[in-house]
This record gives C-alpha cells, structure tokens and sequence, in this order.
C-alpha cells in the first residue's frame, strides 16, 4: 500500500506537469485541467486505502506529502509555469516531504519484518 500511494503521488505531479505545459486559451480552463490531472491519478483513493491501517505517524507522513502536493496543484493552477520559482519552492517542499514519507515507511515496514 505505501508504494501504492507514493505511484500515485509521483503519477499525479508528472500529469500535473504535462498538463500546465499544452496551451490554453483560457486560464480556467488551465486550472481545471490541473486539477482534474490530481484527481484523476487516484492520489485520494490511495491516502484513503492507508487511512484504514496506518498508524498515526505514517499517517502524519502521508499527509504532508499529499497536502504538498496538493499546494503543487495550486500552484500550477494559479498561473505558475513549472519553470517559475514558486513552483519550484512547491516542488522541492513535496520533494521533501515525499522523502520523509519514505523514511517512516521504510522504519513501519522494517517494524513487521521484526
């Protein structure tokens, strides 16, 4: 499950990129293809799935980095290119919370093999 919700984290910000990079005539219309790229990469789907098991600390863990992501989203939605320094700031805060993610994962899972 959690390589589960890290795909679909990792498969939500490359479809958030492609999107903010076609050409729109409409910044609306820019907008709601950014956040339709989020939703459809099943980012809530998997965060739900862990919310069922996980303790509180993988959870704490999930959540930065989904509401990181979530702050990309914004972002992009607001206008910003992916070359633009606010995203780049988004980017590398998901980018860190992401990797901690990853450590208390990697700290549960070691826990079970105990």
């Amino acid at each position: 499950m959690y390589a589960d919700c890290l795909v679909a984290l990792r498969r939500a910000h490359e479809a958030m990129r492609l999107a903010a990079d076609e050409e729109y005539s409409d910044p609306k219309a820019r907008a709601a293809r950014i956040r339709q790229a989020f939703q459809g990469a099943g980012c809530d789907e998997a965060r739900e799935r862990l919310v069922l098991t996980a303790d509180a600390e993988v959870m704490e863990a999930v959540d930065a980095s989904y509401h990181s992501l979530r702050q990309v989203r914004e972002t992009l939605a607001s206008g910003c290119t992916v070359t633009s320094d606010e995203y780049d700031a988004a980017r590398r805060a998901h980018g860190d919370a992401t990797r901690a993610a990853r450590t208390v994962f990697r700290r549960d899972l070691a826990t079970l093999e105990l």
